[in-house]
């Protein structure tokens, strides 16, 4: 018996969300050849990315870029802090100016996360230290990223929960720098406008692009061309982060890659207070999808204890 869709949308629309994240033609004209591939008319197909990319439904669609290849960011690190429920807006707002990927209000003693990059594990610490220490927050964790696994962020809307066939990706990439590549033309391949031919005026012919985004996806330095969309606006309202104790993180790391729920999977430098070395992220229209995956993921091998922190709010929205 086929399930029902868990998407808050009409057929047509969720089937553009579906297509836009999972199967955006890598071409000179990829909102068409989608529409074509879809069977949805072009007319609907740009008026409604239009809407989302309005509304902030779609961030962006394009090439998503690999951090790691840029080497003033070539190190993360995830900070948690305890701050007094009063002072959290404030708090946020400062950790805001920095400009973190990710900040967020969770269920947990360490009640704000949120991560930070630099070039180095010294200077992403002591840029940790500088925001900690403007907050006038005395109780805290920096956890630099040792390894990522898998960083690919889905959202299935017909089964109400995150889902990536990506396994483990490469964790050393070329750098941009070294391979001679314009910065800024990367950045603009990342959010592309909704016309039907984004590749055009760049600099080069439409189809160089397209090969440099192939030739990119090959070598680590972009992930892969689609569209990322904002997980509440689509009604996943939920999204835990796992943290795992565990003796052994990349044996345990590397089986939960093949996990299609996960969409980052990330080892960590911890301290000693804090021996939750695996961080993992599960979205889902409800916590009862996400606690499944939780019942099912302690029964691995290699897990001793796993937390599941809730998010309570999206303090960068």
């Amino acid at each position: 018996m086929m399930q029902k869709s868990r998407s808050i949308f009409d057929k047509d629309t969720t089937k553009l969300l579906m297509g836009i994240q999972y199967n955006l033609p890598l071409t000179t004209t990829p909102l068409v050849d989608l529409a074509e591939e879809l069977r949805l008319d072009k007319e609907f197909v740009f008026r409604k990315i239009k809407e989302f990319y309005k509304n902030k439904t779609l961030k962006r669609y394009g090439a998503n870029l690999n951090y790691r290849a840029f080497s003033n960011q070539q190190r993360a690190a995830l900070v948690a802090a305890k701050v007094e429920t009063e002072r959290i807006e404030e708090v946020a707002k400062i950790i805001n100016s920095y400009k973190p990927k990710h900040n967020y209000w969770r269920d947990n003693y360490y009640n704000i996360w949120f991560t930070l990059k630099a070039e180095d594990y010294e200077s992403v610490k002591l840029l940790a230290e500088e925001v900690l220490k403007k907050c006038k927050v005395k109780e805290y964790l920096i956890m630099p990223t040792k390894r990522v696994y898998k960083m690919d962020v889905k959202y299935d809307l017909n089964r109400g929960i995150s889902w990536s066939e990506k396994k483990e990706e490469k964790f050393d990439v070329p750098k941009i720098e070294e391979l001679g590549l314009d910065v800024k033309l990367l950045k603009k391949l990342e959010k592309l406008d909704v016309v039907e031919r984004p590749f055009s005026g760049m600099g080069y012919s439409e189809e160089e692009i397209v090969d440099l985004i192939e030739e990119l996806i090959k070598l680590g330095i972009v992930r892969d061309f689609s569209g990322v969309l904002k997980e509440r606006h689509i009604g996943f309202m939920e999204n835990g982060m796992h943290v795992v104790k565990t003796d052994n993180p990349e044996k345990l790391a590397k089986n939960l890659a093949k996990r299609e729920e996960i969409t980052h999977l990330v080892e960590r430098i911890v301290p000693e207070n804090w021996p939750y070395p695996i961080y993992f992220m599960v979205h889902a229209v409800s916590r009862d999808l996400i606690e499944n995956v939780k019942e099912e993921i302690e029964k691995m091998k290699y897990v001793e204890e796993i937390k599941v922190l809730y998010s309570l709010k999206d303090l960068l929205s």
